[in-house]
């Protein structure tokens, strides 16, 4: 009888910094009742990866769970795949973390299923060529891409049916294509629309495979599906179906697969990832026009000429989202540190191994990829997945300036965001302050590092290429006797949200200098719809540095504000005085350069980035001589003290992003601005001082 292999498998995975609640509800309504499933049907054998993350919380909370998985593997029922053990974006990371996370994984795979895990999960399978080698370095024999990756060399839906072999610099790993009907169809569709896809390609010596391997999450914890899977019975249903027609559909481990089937040829892939990821890496225009191209392909029947077509690749994410490049510099910056402190280590012998461990596990921590991008899953607009990168970054950080024998206040000039100008950064035990001159002379993060916290881990609120759907305020049913799949779903969390799509033209810091048109509101200002005068926002300040004990950043620009038709040249000088243990002074110091007197209205923009949100709508603070805020989630008070009364515009900072469970809006951090009016003559100038400090509760 013919026969095909049907290669089955599922990801299981939460994020560094995900909510205890949330492992746990997807603990009890997909990985558990899925386990029990597989174990009514001992016949099916099958695959399953989970980041060492997860394991580590089931270990924690569950270990009857992962004793239940041993048992699967001691019956040779289930393959372990391993990966990176926090689950990071590969290509993005110094190769000796690329090997050193995928090492750390099969170590506890070893240790704890008693086997050598052959293959690995390529997180959000983003691959880039020179892979290869670094797979093969770290003992990987293959791992699972996306039909994606293999249509645009050319090759056909009916060639993904099996192994490929890989080669870079003499080395190979082999590739499995995952295929994308059948990821649509499982657990979406009726199993025989699976049982008739596999019936395709059955052959007399069995040779070919299709694979489908994908999220956990989708049996059970995705909207609607563990009512479908499990409630209504759809994962038995097609369990049954799969023993029912084992006499030709061979359910297997990969790599029992590939020692009875060698590979099917040799593939050079391109840099790429599943098709949708090309989508959300494009800002909101161009991911429009891509979606417009694919649907006038289906339209004028050139169909077939979608397999060429895609958008860009994961790192696109770095220039499209300044803060998940913010993210990913920091990360470099603490690696290089890390690397540096372990080479010490090393050479102190075994004693220091476990403090060796204990710092390359909060850097490796910092890289869980979730939080880096933002695609159909909240990601990067999640801020608890944010800054649980950053207390793992600065938790990695410390201890490695602690090795490097790292004290005092340390001013570096620094590329750091990698665009080819310096940035200032100030480091010290207890806090890091950075600025950047070409952005308005702002600060863009203030960490305390103690507390493991970035104050200015917030989020600017940008135009996305979904907002469209919600402003058409198309919202979706679920289609009669089943569900969607998470792509093509649309929910909406709370009513007339396309009412608070507001759009920031400027990246979100601290010390951003205005010049308010005399008509703006603060409603204006909270919306980012009101008149500038000025050109102080993302231009360029000149910067000297007084280096001593306390040092300070002082920051120029000599600029233009209009009022009326008046032009005057407008000069402003902020010094920085950066104090211990986690505090920092400015100094104004605003002149009219050149020009006949002027009326203006200057304001001086910080922003916050607290654990949650104190006052939902915008509120006005007439002649404060303070202002504070109270963070128990965090344990910290924040407080700002000025040198007179001064007027403050206060508001919060709001999101309107797509996550699994729909459109919703998310707190990312407070606004305030300190705003004063003032009238100069030719020469004269104003010269203002506040501090701002974060002390623990």
């Amino acid at each position: 009888m013919d026969k095909v292999h049907f290669l089955f498998g599922v990801h299981n995975h939460q994020p560094i910094g995900n909510f205890d609640f949330v492992f746990e509800k997807a603990y009890t309504q997909s990985y558990l009742p899925f386990l029990d499933a597989m174990e009514r049907h001992p016949t099916l054998h099958w695959n399953l990866h989970a980041t060492g993350i997860l394991w580590d919380w089931l270990e924690k909370h569950h270990p009857e769970y992962v004793d239940r998985v041993v048992e699967q593997v001691r019956q040779s029922r289930v393959e372990i795949l391993s990966g990176g053990y926090y689950e990071p974006i590969l290509p993005a990371l110094p190769d000796a973390d690329k090997i050193g996370q995928i090492q750390k994984l099969t170590r506890y795979i070893r240790q704890r299923f008693k086997v050598k895990p052959k293959g690995m999960w390529l997180a959000e399978r983003v691959w880039e060529p020179h892979l290869t080698k670094t797979l093969h370095d770290a003992g990987v024999e293959y791992t699972l891409l996306d039909d994606t990756h293999f249509l645009t060399t050319g090759m056909s839906e009916d060639e993904m049916v099996g192994a490929y072999l890989c080669e870079e610099q003499g080395t190979t790993v082999k590739v499995l294509p995952i295929r994308k009907d059948l990821r649509y169809a499982i657990p979406f569709k009726d199993p025989a629309d699976t049982l008739n896809l596999l019936r395709r390609f059955a052959t007399p010596s069995g040779h070919k495979a299709l694979v489908m391997f994908d999220d956990g999450e989708k049996f059970g914890l995705w909207p609607d599906t563990h009512d479908h899977v499990y409630v209504n019975g759809w994962l038995e249903r097609f369990l049954v179906a799969l023993e029912s027609n084992s006499e030709w559909v061979v359910c297997s481990r990969v790599s029992d697969y590939m020692a009875e089937h060698g590979p099917l040829g040799r593939v050079y892939l391109p840099t790429a990832s599943y098709y949708e990821m090309s989508e959300w890496t494009l800002p909101a225009q161009p991911q429009e026009a891509l979606i417009h191209a694919m649907k006038s392909l289906n339209h004028n029947g050139s169909a077939g000429a979608r397999n060429f077509i895609r958008g860009g690749f994961w790192r696109n994410f770095l220039t499209k989202y300044e803060e998940s490049n913010n993210l990913h510099k920091k990360m470099l910056r603490v690696a290089e540190k890390v690397h540096r402190a372990a080479e010490t280590l090393s050479e102190a012998g075994q004693k220091s191994a476990a403090k060796l461990q204990k710092m390359l596990d909060a850097l490796w921590a910092g890289q869980c990829n979730c939080a880096y991008w933002h695609g159909v899953f909240g990601g990067l607009y999640l801020p608890h997945l944010r800054q649980a990168l950053y207390r793992e970054l600065l938790s990695a950080e410390q201890q490695a300036d602690k090795v490097l024998g790292e004290a005092g206040i340390n001013v570096q000039e620094d590329d750091f965001d990698k665009d080819g100008r310096k940035e200032i950064l100030v480091e010290s035990p207890e806090q890091n302050i950075y600025f950047a001159p070409h952005s308005g002379g702002a600060i863009f993060e203030w960490d305390l590092r103690s507390e493991g916290v970035n104050l200015l881990n917030v989020l600017t609120r940008r135009k996305e290429g979904y907002h469209k759907q919600l402003l058409e305020a198309h919202v979706s049913a679920a289609p009669e006797g089943g569900v969607r799949t998470i792509h093509d779903i649309v929910r909406v969390k709370e009513p007339a949200l396309e009412k608070r799509l507001y759009t920031d033209w400027y990246r979100r810091a601290s010390l951003l200098d205005h010049f308010l048109h005399p008509n703006t509101t603060l409603e204006d200002f909270y919306h980012c719809q009101y008149g500038e005068q000025g050109d102080f926002i993302q231009t360029d300040y000149r910067y000297d540095i007084v280096r001593d004990k306390y040092p300070q950043v002082r920051l120029s620009r000599s600029g233009t504000v209009w009022t009326g038709d008046q032009r005057n040249t407008i000069s402003v000088e902020k010094t920085i005085s950066v104090a211990e243990p986690t505090s920092w002074q400015v100094v104004y110091r605003i002149q009219n350069a050149q020009g006949p007197a002027c009326a203006l209205w200057f304001g001086s923009e910080m922003a916050f980035a607290f654990s949650s949100q104190d006052q939902p709508e915008p509120v006005e603070h007439l002649q404060a001589q303070s202002w504070q805020r109270r963070d128990h989630g965090f344990g910290l008070g924040v407080q700002a003290q000025f040198d007179v009364p001064t007027d403050l515009w206060e508001f919060p900072l709001h999101t309107v992003s797509l996550s699994e469970e729909g459109f919703e809006r998310t707190y990312q951090g407070t606004v305030l601005l300190a705003h004063i009016r003032i009238t100069l003559n030719p020469g004269q100038a104003l010269v203002r001082t506040w501090r701002i400090g974060a002390e623990r509760e």
